[in-house]
């Protein structure tokens, strides 16, 4: 599925319509127009013009304006944004050469046939899409996956989720900033996800789109809608409208865990409480599973459940407990021992109970490492996700996401 987005800039009402037409017309594309010339566009166009896979812009080259224009245009461009100049067939190669020398990728003249337009482009897309693929799967590394699911509503598997993704990234330097592994988080409850709330992401709708379509995403869709954070981290949130959780095949999901693998070093899943079917090949990718959960006797019994439910079958899939809210003790209570035995299960890991660190963290739509960067809720996470890289090495350095 190509799936790619294409912004048109002209101020010429008969390019924009006849062009856009044509572009209308190329299987997959989403087709944006801007009513303007070059020369003319302000700094909110140029953004726009960064965001999209490939822009096509008339241009008349011998107006320096004009290159002036597309020299800042391609100086801002984003990650792959291809730039497409479309102007008079009769072009004097020194003017060809000075778009060239502009930054512009290829000239397409005009007019022309709408077929050969169209082979041009789908030649730039499957260019593209290669450079892509290439990129984020040339290396042969192989992700981890670790997929957090909750007990009980309200337990915090979110919180420990973001916030276990944004330790992942295992940042070093002298002010903690440069990131040693690609690390992405992915919110799967594609009906009550809060993952984007917690990190201010904006709306997205990748999610929505392959619930509502029969396709099956593949790395240009997966880079395209993901949302980095300035930290490094990959966020692919949950839509903010409604999908059915039946609406995901599993097929669809296995794909996109495997393309998620081959992109990043880890992915952290935080998994929906239904246990729909589509739940089965995230499980079988899944290197590490927490379950979240407290001390309450719903809690551990549902983690019970949850054990049972998946060792059924995914007999070898490594679990472990997370208790949330609460200190790692001195000393085990009773009720603790109590547990441990319902469960067959050792407790290593504890997140201390710190609810004003948590709540200034989402106030703020960032990390609690940001935010509360010495608090006991940041330091618990720290040491889980230090458990977490002993655990799971990474098979091998991985290309780095810009």
């Amino acid at each position: 599925m190509n799936n790619s987005s294409i912004l048109l800039i002209s101020s010429d009402d008969k390019i924009v319509t006849s062009v856009g037409d044509v572009l209308d017309g190329i299987e997959g594309a989403r087709v944006s127009r801007e009513d303007s010339s070059v020369s003319q566009l302000n700094g909110a166009a140029v953004e726009m013009a960064a965001s999209h896979d490939i822009v096509i812009f008339a241009t008349d080259p011998s107006n320096a304006a004009d290159l002036t224009a597309i020299e800042v245009l391609t100086d801002n461009r984003g990650e792959n944004t291809v730039y497409l100049a479309l102007t008079d067939g009769d072009l004097p190669l020194s003017k060809a050469r000075a778009l060239t020398r502009a930054g512009v990728d290829d000239v397409l003249p005009y007019p022309t046939s709408d077929d050969e337009m169209v082979e041009q482009i789908n030649q730039w897309i499957a260019k593209r899409r290669a450079v892509i693929e290439e990129k984020f799967t040339g290396g042969g590394a192989v992700g981890k996956l670790i997929a957090v699911q909750q007990a009980r509503g309200g337990i915090g598997s979110t919180t420990v989720a973001v916030n276990l993704a944004d330790q992942l990234l295992d940042r070093k330097g002298r002010f903690k900033k440069e990131a040693t592994n690609k690390v992405a988080v992915v919110d799967l409850d594609i009906q009550f996800g809060t993952v984007g709330d917690f990190l201010d992401v904006e709306e997205q709708e990748g999610l929505l789109q392959l619930a509502a379509e029969n396709f099956l995403p593949d790395v240009h869709w997966v880079e395209q809608s993901l949302v980095r954070l300035p930290s490094g981290l990959a966020v692919l949130a949950a839509p903010q409208r409604f999908a059915p959780l039946e609406s995901l095949q599993p097929e669809q999901v296995e794909a996109l865990i495997n393309v998620l693998k081959s992109m990043f070093d880890y992915v952290v899943v935080d998994l929906p409480r239904a246990l729909v079917g589509w739940i089965e090949p995230v499980l079988a990718e899944t290197d590490k599973l927490y379950i979240v959960m407290d001390m309450t006797v719903p809690a551990v019994r549902a983690s019970r459940r949850l054990m049972d439910f998946v060792r059924a079958d995914n007999a070898q899939l490594p679990i472990d407990l997370v208790v949330n809210h609460e200190k790692k003790p001195m000393m085990l209570r009773d009720h603790h021992r109590e547990a441990a035995k319902a469960l067959d299960m050792t407790f290593n890991h504890w997140i201390g109970d710190d609810p004003k660190a948590a709540r200034e963290a989402v106030d703020f739509g960032k990390p609690v490492s940001e935010v509360s960067g010495r608090s006991e809720l940041a330091k618990s996470i720290a040491a889980l996700a230090k458990s977490t890289l002993a655990e799971l090495p990474k098979d091998q350095p991985a290309v780095r996401v810009q």
